[in-house]
């Protein structure tokens, strides 16, 4: 299946693009595609989870535009043609 992935900030200079359309097995998850791309992009690993493998906290997750947070997290199944956007905490003032 295909789904675009878009990352922001931090993890696209991480990852090298802001967008693009990859391909994923049937049935898989968000927590799959994100530990996936840490074995691809080492430098990603301490940027998206703690020590014990969790999702850090402020990093965002949205799948067709819905924070995973509210759907299954982590086991959240991607389908075909969606779009994943993975956000890295955000400061101003």
């Amino acid at each position: 299946m295909k789904i675009t992935l878009r990352t922001f900030a931090d993890f696209r200079e991480i990852i090298g693009f802001r967008g693009k359309e990859i391909t994923l097995p049937e049935g898989e998850t968000v927590g799959g595609l994100l530990k996936g791309l840490c074995k691809v992009h080492p430098g990603l690993q301490g940027k998206l989870f703690d020590a014990a493998a969790e999702l850090k906290p402020y990093v965002i997750i949205l799948k067709n535009g819905r924070n995973i947070a509210s759907l299954q997290h982590l086991d959240t199944v991607i389908a075909d043609s969606d779009v994943i956007a993975v956000f890295p905490p955000v400061a101003g003032g």
